[in-house]
């Protein structure tokens, strides 16, 4: 995943570091999601490719390259997010998958659908972990549809900031 910012992050075991510079992160492998955006229930869709946000602090989104994929985008992404005021402030990873570069959707000028959406609960303790396929969610009329999923995983462990 892309981070705009230039930080570096590393990983720590049992070393003796300040605890100003310590933060909780949390480790993302995004793989990849399945049966989204089928093209029998949306024919006019041409070109299909697929981003992701992902985030835990709005202020602080993180994205993926776009790939091609029909039903099925693969991304094998991984990143850090630092979560700098866990857990009273933290409690979801969020996550969009977007379908960009789509100038024949009616009613978008940027080109770019949440094609589907996902809240996750993190892990509540150090070292804890999630992984497996959530549902994703998008709107359709006045509600929502379940459609697709998406397959991560995610962990918390402790990083130093530099």
């Amino acid at each position: 995943m892309e981070n705009d910012s230039n930080r570096i992050v590393s990983r720590i075991e049992d070393e003796v570091i300040s605890r100003r510079n310590v933060y909780l992160g949390l480790h993302l492998e995004i793989l990849y999601a399945k049966d989204i955006d089928n093209p029998s229930i949306h024919p006019n869709i041409l070109n299909r490719e697929y981003r992701l946000a992902v985030w835990v602090d709005p202020n602080e989104e993180f994205s993926t390259i776009p790939v091609e994929g029909l039903l099925n985008p693969v991304w094998n992404a991984t990143g850090v997010i630092l979560l700098k005021k866990f857990p009273g402030h933290h409690t979801f990873l969020n996550v969009e998958v977007l379908r960009v570069n789509s100038m024949n959707d009616p009613g978008t000028s940027s080109g770019v659908v949440i094609v589907g959406r996902v809240k996750i609960p993190l892990p509540k303790v150090l070292s804890g972990e999630k992984i497996g396929r959530f549902e994703l969610v998008r709107e359709r009329g006045e509600g929502f549809k379940v459609e697709g999923h998406i397959y991560l995983s995610m962990k918390l462990r402790k990083y130093i900031y530099v």
